[in-house]
């Protein structure tokens, strides 16, 4: 199901600006030379001269929306720095501009597709040296972001988290009262949770009401088992893995038992999505984005709702999902490579990390105060926010260049394995014979 206003919340809520310590002084030329010096491309600029910026994402955001979130605190904290904004999707792909010698100097996208999206034109570029020389301490970071960064290219630093965003249990507290039901709570496991979501699947005065849903690209593509698509080595699908069995019948086949539930999945012709949370108000429990309500918020005040910590498997108590920043790096072709580590820099300073905690833009640097203060500047502060940090998330598994391609072969899936129509068994291995096609002609071409 295309949404496309929730694409550009993944947009800028998957990547919470993220810490590195130190700010940069503006109006000095290169940032972090001083008013003269040499950026990484060897150019040397001149005392105070202006600079051209030129970012390029393919992540499905507007110019607006890249200024609410980004460009306009760059430019109040760059003011000699001509920020530029170019969204894919606006006449021209990223090669065409290539090919035009367009300047592009950072490039941003979720860390899933970040690999797809520069390596496909050979963009990427080593940014450890960048990061040493403009004293960015990595080491303020959360972990598991910089090595999920790390493993996906090869062991360089091709890009810096810069906003995140994990799985999260979302609730109607009204179909719970309604039906005397007791709420969710953080720590449940999947079987507790599957126990709550049997009790409330039914059909009530000619109504049905479904107990459970998940969003299915997000939170496989983000699994808690740390499955990626592809092998890292061998780069075959991994579908027909154990694992994957094991969570689609948790999340899918198991909510889905009831026909009713399986009659409202064929009139959907998908799995029930968060319209059915808020506005036909069926649906009691979504597992979705921790960023989901503020990038909705006229439909979330439709309902009564809180947040729970994403349920876990027993035998990986407290492992929640992969976290899944978006990223800004820094490309091999920017003739501005030290002003452009600069801005990245700010992006992940503890007083921007801050500022976007605080509207509900999950941090990636590790500060409890940062922390803290997630969403308490936004209409729904009083929720449990609590559930975001709750559980300790998933190793980032390696993400291939060919994740895009490969991804929809499985959850289109989906549905149809949820009804029952397609054995599990035999879906995943056509979802892993039609994505091994699918990456042998792409390395052909």
């Amino acid at each position: 199901m295309v949404d496309r206003k929730l694409a550009l919340i993944s947009f800028v809520a998957l990547a919470v600006l993220a810490g590195c310590g130190g700010e940069s002084g503006a109006g000095k030329g290169v940032a972090g030379e001083g008013t003269a010096g040499k950026d990484g491309s060897g150019q040397t600029a001149k005392p105070g001269e202006p600079i051209e910026i030129v970012i390029y994402s393919n992540a499905g955001a507007n110019e607006e929306s890249f200024n609410d979130q980004y460009g306009n605190a760059l430019r109040q904290k760059f003011p000699n720095y001509t920020i530029k904004y170019i969204a894919d999707g606006k006449g021209k792909s990223i090669n065409e501009l290539l090919g035009e010698k367009q300047q592009i100097d950072i490039l941003f996208q979720s860390i899933a597709y970040y690999p797809q999206l520069s390596q496909s034109s050979n963009l990427q570029h080593d940014m450890t040296e960048l990061a040493q020389k403009h004293g960015v301490n990595l080491g303020t970071f959360q972990q598991s972001l910089i090595d999920g960064i790390r493993s996906s290219g090869g062991g360089k630093l091709y890009a810096l988290p810069v906003t995140n965003t994990v799985q999260v249990m979302y609730y109607n507290k009204g179909l719970f009262d309604m039906f005397g039901v007791p709420y969710p709570k953080d720590g449940m496991f999947w079987d507790e949770t599957l126990e709550l979501a049997r009790k409330l699947t039914r059909n009530e005065g000619g109504k049905m009401y479904l107990g459970f849903a998940a969003s299915a690209p997000h939170l496989l593509g983000n699994n808690q088992l740390s499955q990626p698509y592809l092998d890292p080595v061998s780069e075959k699908a991994t579908f027909t893995a154990d694992a994957w069995k094991k969570m689609i019948s948790t999340y899918f086949i198991e909510p889905a038992a009831d026909q009713g539930y399986k009659d409202r999945v064929t009139a959907l012709k998908a799995i029930p999505y968060r319209f059915e949370l808020t506005n036909s108000q069926e649906l009691a429990m979504f597992a979705f984005l921790s960023q989901f309500p503020f990038g909705v918020p006229k439909d979330m005040e439709k309902i009564q709702w809180d947040l729970v910590a994403l349920p876990t498997f027993k035998d990986k108590p407290g492992v929640g999902s992969q976290m899944a920043p978006f990223v800004f790096g820094v490309t091999s072709i920017s003739r501005h490579k030290d002003a452009a580590m600069e801005l990245i820099k700010y992006l992940t300073s503890a007083e921007q990390q801050m500022n976007f905690s605080k509207k509900g833009f999950m941090p990636v640097i590790d500060d409890e105060q940062v922390k803290k203060a997630y969403a308490r500047e936004t209409v729904f502060k009083d929720k449990n926010w609590n559930a975001v940090f709750y559980n300790k998330p998933a190793p980032i598994v390696m993400k291939s260049k060919y994740q895009l391609s490969v991804k929809g072969l499985l959850t289109k899936r989906i549905p149809d394995i949820a009804k029952g129509t397609v054995d599990l068994n035999t879906a995943l291995r056509e979802a892993a014979e039609e994505a091994d096609k699918v990456v042998a002609e792409a390395k052909r071409n």
